[in-house]
């Protein structure tokens, strides 16, 4: 392919060459060129998929003065084109030339064109990453804002495809959550992002510490909608907690407690009760030791 391009561009320059030659000799200028196709009246709801062509052209003319090969279209109408792969005659009657010319050959006569439909499909969009976070924290979501995208573009690209992916998501020593642009995979051919309120795409990136587990002892028992005189033994007791790592370090011992709720207590001894363990959020309780007992006297307070 790159062959044949560099002997399409070594006939242009030497066509032109002959152009320059013929001008001064004052001779009718008669060469051989290649001329681009180009298409006119196409459909918008049609989009030519193959590769613009090329064609040889040899012509002759008396506008010497005038004449340039590099101002010279072979043109197709395809005004009736329907979807398909179709072939095409060109003919004199194709060729647009700013001056007259005579043609006496085109090369090849024949081309073919490819002709599909456009449509429009919308599609989800998935993060595509690499690395791993920082020692002691995981990836715990990435999300893609936003996540899906309008596409306009050939049918043969656009239904194969059933998402599209953002790329360059590096994770690679994170430690905390993170929002990052990123570029996405669009499909190659001529597509078309119809989200015309985007500016651009971000992964909003959550990582979290992986969880520890730690016990805390001699944890204070408060007692709730107290009615009447009662008394608990031991007023503290033990916990034994799991979360993460960064919440675990953070806890006040003020925010660490078990409550007993007595609003439903009558007066009498209740020797096995679990108080509720009240924890910031994010800590789960794995286990609570020893049961505490509570003795409601049947005494009633007496509030001043």
């Amino acid at each position: 392919m790159r062959i044949n391009i560099s002997f399409k561009v070594l006939a242009v320059v030497l066509a032109v060459f002959v152009w320059f030659l013929a001008r001064k000799s004052g001779e009718p200028i008669q060469m051989s060129f290649y001329a681009p196709v180009v298409f006119k009246n196409v459909s918008p709801a049609f989009q030519v998929t193959s590769n613009p062509p090329q064609v040889n052209i040899v012509a002759h003319t008396n506008s010497r003065e005038s004449f340039n090969p590099l101002e010279i279209q072979a043109v197709l109408d395809l005004d009736k084109a329907q979807q398909g792969t179709l072939s095409y005659v060109l003919t004199e009657k194709n060729i647009l030339s700013p001056v007259k010319v005579q043609i006496t050959r085109i090369h090849p006569s024949q081309i073919t064109v490819s002709i599909e439909e456009l449509i429009e499909k919308s599609f989800s969009i998935k993060p595509r990453y690499q690395g791993t976070p920082k020692k002691g924290y995981l990836l715990d979501n990435i999300k893609i804002v936003p996540d899906t995208l309008t596409m306009r573009g050939p049918s043969s690209v656009l239904e194969k495809l059933d998402h599209i992916s953002a790329h360059g998501i590096e994770l690679e020593g994170l430690k905390e959550s993170v929002t990052v642009r990123v570029d996405l995979d669009l499909p190659r051919g001529n597509v078309q992002i119809i989200d015309q309120n985007v500016d651009y795409y971000s992964a909003v990136i959550t990582i979290k510490s992986l969880p520890i587990k730690k016990s805390f002892a001699n944890v204070p028992v408060y007692l709730r909608n107290i009615e009447y005189v009662s008394v608990i033994n031991p007023k503290t007791f033990n916990v034994f907690v799991e979360g993460p790592e960064d919440l675990i370090q953070a806890i006040d011992r003020e925010q660490l407690f078990g409550e007993i709720d007595l609003s439903t207590f009558e007066p009498g001894e209740y020797p096995k009760v679990s108080p509720n363990v009240v924890v910031p959020a994010g800590i789960t309780v794995l286990q609570q030791w020893p049961i505490i007992s509570v003795w409601v006297k049947n005494e009633k307070i007496i509030n001043n």
